[in-house]
């Protein structure tokens, strides 16, 4: 899950590491004779047995499906909606299904479908690049929408782990090494995208929080802005003090924040929407270890203000520098134009993220701003236009279409790609489905299955710790106010039998029914593990491979 930043050839920048290693790793032969062999010894057991699964698939199918309305009738869900499907992927038997047709909002599961589609589109090998050009005496930062620019969480697994300064560091000597010491202006090209950065649907009280973060053709820092308050040495009563990332000294920050001299930290932090203007409350006991954040309005200008105040301390000019040197935003930065031809110049430095970081922070650790600019990609490499969520879920649309099939895609909604939106709407059984297709996938399944948590790690760090499985389980979960969801897949590592599910619950008004359904995830998980245990217990050693 690391990644390094590591020069690749002169003035140029890429970022691979151990996310694709590890990727890499687990698919090697995935396409090939290995595989091949493995998956032929499967086809031939599975002849070898159809007619005994035949004969047993409807009444074990009903088994479980009786399991699992035993399950759910124990949650007293009350109004609650609740669906539930469950598929063996190996044999395409349907285990269960309960209101599994119904159309339900999946929350973060949405991102499932995101990354399927991203697979499909970008294809595994997909990298997002930036670069930083210069042309004709000005410097460009040509975005290609990379959600992972400078982003703390990919800098810090990376191989030595890395700094947002770092990132800053390394634009900044290229410039100096590429003769770029004095330019006229910095251009932010961030038209790979369009210039809505926030969804229709995502409700405003959150815009200010790093969930909601702005969605661009250029990001940086997962588009916040990180303050670390400390308690001042004036002592209890004044006014905390506070260290800024990345460091923008013309961001106005309100600092209401105290020293206080016992308790713990209550600290917040907010932006007035539509400005860069902050608020910092709170009571500050103790320096704070982990960052403070806010999201940042407008994040290609203010990417482009960072790095040319950056490059002004190692005494790279961009247009006046003393507005650098008075602490004032640079003023010779500016957005491209909306017909401006950038094209052409001399390439300085380029990022590259590979797609799987990407897919692994959107579906790990269920990051927004990562699905939303997978969408806003597809968008823009199937319609040659800036990426929207117009073009881009249309693109997933398609997919679904082409995938799972026009009748369950025309009862599904998709309106964003992380799953903010109360609007998007699928059924647990077309969610099957779309895992089925993946898992089927010689070219993609691991790619897909590595981007999902485990137990322990990612949004399931704390979940499963008490269910001892045998078997592996990769999933996505999700929740925003009133729904919670987990799908994924359990995979038997020995015979790579892989069943996968979907559990949905929405209209959720008690806390007694967010209980509820977190622990019917996990019988359903467990109820999905005892089954494979049975299945491999009931299963011939396998040949060859």
């Amino acid at each position: 899950m690391l990644s390094v930043l590591a020069r690749t050839m002169a003035g140029s920048w890429t970022r691979s590491g151990t996310a694709s290693r590890r990727v890499a790793a687990s698919a090697k032969g995935s396409a090939g004779s290995d595989s091949a062999a493995r998956r032929g010894s499967r086809a031939a057991a599975a002849l070898a047995f159809a007619a005994s699964l035949a004969i047993a698939s409807t009444a074990l199918a009903q088994s479980l499906n009786d399991d699992v309305q035993r399950l759910i009738n124990k949650g007293r869900f009350g109004q609650a909606t609740v669906g539930v499907s469950i598929v063996d992927v190996t044999t395409g038997t349907t285990l269960a299904g309960v209101r599994a047709s119904q159309g339900l909002i999946p929350a973060s599961n949405q991102k499932l479908v995101t990354s399927a589609a991203a697979l499909q589109v970008l294809r595994p090998d997909f990298a997002f690049r930036t670069e930083l050009v210069l042309k004709d005496g000005v410097l460009i930062v040509r975005g290609g929408g990379d959600p992972a620019l400078g982003d703390p969480e990919v800098l810090r697994r990376s191989e030595p782990p890395l700094s947002v300064e770092s990132v800053l560091d390394a634009l900044a000597i290229a410039a100096e090494r590429g003769n770029a010491r004095t330019v006229r202006e910095l251009v932010v090209d961030d038209r790979v995208f369009d210039r809505t950065y926030i969804h229709p649907d995502w409700p405003a009280r959150n815009f200010s929080q790093p969930h909601s973060a702005q969605v661009a053709g250029v990001n940086f820092r997962a588009n916040t802005l990180a303050v670390f308050p400390r308690p001042s040495p004036d002592g209890v009563g004044t006014t905390a003090l506070y260290a800024m990332e990345p460091l923008a000294p013309w961001i106005r920050i309100d600092n209401r924040a105290r020293t206080v001299g016992q308790g713990q930290n209550t600290i917040g932090f907010s932006r007035e929407i539509g400005t860069n203007n902050f608020v910092l409350t709170g009571s500050v006991r103790f320096p704070s270890k982990a960052p403070i954040e806010a999201t940042i309005d407008t994040p290609p200008l203010f990417f482009g203000q960072v790095l040319a105040a950056h490059m002004a301390k190692r005494g790279i000019s961009v247009g006046d520098a003393a507005d650098s040197a008075r602490g004032e935003a640079p003023q010779s930065v500016r957005l491209a134009n909306a017909d401006e031809d950038l094209t052409g110049g001399t390439v300085l430095a380029v990022v590259s993220t590979p797609l799987s970081e990407v897919l692994l922070r959107c579906n790990a650790d269920s990051e927004n701003l990562f699905a939303e600019a997978l969408v806003k990609r597809m968008g823009r490499e199937v319609s040659g236009e800036p990426g929207s969520w117009a073009n881009g879920t249309a693109v997933i649309r398609m997919v679904l279409s082409q995938r799972v099939g026009v009748e369950r895609t025309a009862a599904t909604v998709v309106a964003d790609g992380s799953g903010i939106s109360r609007e998007n709407l699928i059924s647990p059984a077309t969610l099957t489905r779309l895992l089925d297709v993946m898992a089927s996938d010689d070219a993609l399944r691991e790619h897909y299955l590595s981007s999902l948590a485990q137990p322990g790690s990612g949004t399931l760090r704390q979940r499963f710790s008490g269910n001892r499985l045998k078997n592996q389980l990769h999933a996505k979960s999700g929740f925003i106010n009133g729904v919670r969801t987990l799908s994924g897949y359990v995979v038997d590592p020995d015979s790579e039998r892989t069943v996968a599910f979907s559990v949905m619950v929405n209209n959720i008004t008690t806390g007694e029914q967010t209980t509820a359904a977190m622990t019917l995830h996990e019988d359903v998980v467990r109820l999905v593990d005892s089954y494979l245990s049975a299945r491999a217990k009931a299963q011939p050693p396998r040949q060859g491979g």
